[in-house]
């Protein structure tokens, strides 16, 4: 159906309809066609819940941001992801390069990635 009114009305006032009905947006000049998913929809709790990945800042001069997310598990725990570019001990030495390091139950698990 959405063919047949940019047929009729023209892609101009076609877009600035789309714009008030929330399906369309302008970004860096262009115009994108937004896909939402309604609220009733199954998928839309599971992307609610999905975690979000954060840009914080990095000890390190090299590499001044780093990677974090964290969710909470079903126990009522958080666990915290990150992944940042710096310096980690190996029990012998210090490494530097890129490390995934997890938080959970006060305790950190780091493993370098290279």
């Amino acid at each position: 159906m959405t063919h047949v009114m940019k047929i009729r009305l023209g892609e101009d006032i076609y877009r600035v309809i789309k714009l008030f009905t929330g399906e369309g947006c302008w970004r860096n000049g262009k115009y994108i066609h937004l896909h939402k998913i309604s609220k009733d929809d199954p998928r839309y709790a599971m992307l609610e819940k999905k975690p979000r990945i954060k840009q914080v800042y990095n000890e390190s001069n090299d590499s001044p941001l780093k990677g974090s997310t964290w969710f909470k598990l079903p126990n009522g725990k958080f666990v915290v992801i990150n992944v940042r570019y710096g310096y980690t001990w190996d029990g012998e030495n210090h490494i530097k390069g890129i490390i995934w390091e997890m938080h959970y139950n006060q305790e950190m698990t780091a493993v370098y990635l290279g």
